[in-house]
């Protein structure tokens, strides 16, 4: 019976022992098991949200190269590649010129006159002229003005005033005649290669200084339109020829042109002209003179008159009012 009893709790206590084996045995399975899914799982978010760190940096990426496109779209094309122009006017500059010479039908002709060109702005300059001189020994004078735009490659732009007084001389039996004129005009100057035209053309008034003598009707000149134009071509850089038209008082002319000019260091050029007026029933005038201009640098003569003063001689018409004045004044 005892004997029984002990098998029963051997049994008994090795099924005890197989049971708690097997559990530890489950348990040790479970936690294998347990172990690499929980492990998986966290590889899989550690995974995902390194992509989703990919992603969103590839985004930016992406959206900042966009970006980067667009700004460059949006930005004007080129601009930092565009050539500043050239200044209309090199900065403060002058010339100035002694000439003398002869018209027809009177004692000669000599002065002197002055320019002095200021820059404005980077495109917009101003040139103011005077001189004072002797025609058919008769005192002349004048003043004159430019406001202009011009870009040194292209050509010029700009608005034109004058006004210039002779004494005048006596004609027949009449006493002294004087006359004076003031001069309202558009200005312009075409560049091309060594090709220069240009000139004026607008409005002028003249007025007849004249006694009043019994019996005759006064003297007068209508207001009308005027033109002074004319082409230069530079045979060289320093030299030029220049061929062109006058039209005042109702009368037209030829105008002949030629400078000649030599660098003396120092931004001045020394200059050798000569010029005349070839116009209706006889009418002459000619003149030569030495002229010298003063710059910022040294430039050729061609330089000088593009970058520096306008180009056009006015005093060629000044020269041909005076002889068309002292020879057709007294018919009207």
């Amino acid at each position: 019976m005892v004997r029984l009893d002990r098998q029963y709790i051997m049994c008994a206590g090795a099924a005890v022992v197989a049971g708690l084996l097997s559990a530890s045995m489950a348990s040790a399975q479970s936690v294998s098991d347990t172990t690499p899914l929980s492990y998986s799982t966290a590889e899989i978010f550690a995974k995902t949200l390194r992509d989703r760190t990919v992603a969103d940096e590839t985004e930016w990426s992406d959206f900042s190269a966009l970006a980067y496109a667009q700004s460059r779209r949006s930005a004007p094309a080129g601009v930092q590649w565009l050539t500043q122009p050239m200044p209309a006017v090199d900065g403060f500059n002058a010339k100035i010129d002694g000439y003398g010479g002869g018209a027809s039908h009177t004692s000669g002709l000599y002065g002197a006159n002055g320019s002095l060109s200021i820059p404005l702005a980077q495109q917009w300059g101003a040139q103011i002229d005077g001189g004072v001189g002797s025609f058919d020994s008769s005192g002349t004078s004048h003043g004159a003005g430019h406001v202009f735009w011009r870009d040194p490659s292209v050509g010029l732009l700009g608005a034109y005033g004058s006004y210039s007084h002779w004494n005048g001389t006596s004609v027949a039996s009449l006493p002294r005649i004087g006359a004076s004129f003031a001069r309202y005009a558009a200005e312009g100057e075409y560049y091309w290669g060594r090709w220069t035209v240009g000139g004026l053309a607008g409005y002028e008034t003249v007025r007849i200084n004249a006694p009043v003598v019994a019996g005759l009707v006064p003297l007068s000149i209508p207001n009308r339109f005027f033109d002074s134009i004319r082409a230069s071509y530079y045979i060289t850089d320093n030299f030029k020829l220049s061929i062109g038209h006058v039209y005042t008082i109702g009368r037209n002319g030829l105008t002949l042109g030629s400078e000649y000019g030599l660098a003396l260091g120092g931004g001045r050029m020394a200059a050798l002209f000569a010029d005349g007026v070839i116009g209706e029933s006889g009418i002459y005038v000619a003149r030569g003179g030495f002229r010298i201009y003063f710059g910022q640098r040294d430039k050729t003569l061609m330089d000088h008159t593009r970058h520096d003063h306008t180009g056009h001689n006015h005093n060629q018409l000044r020269s041909g009012i005076h002889t068309v004045t002292r020879h057709h004044a007294p018919v009207y």
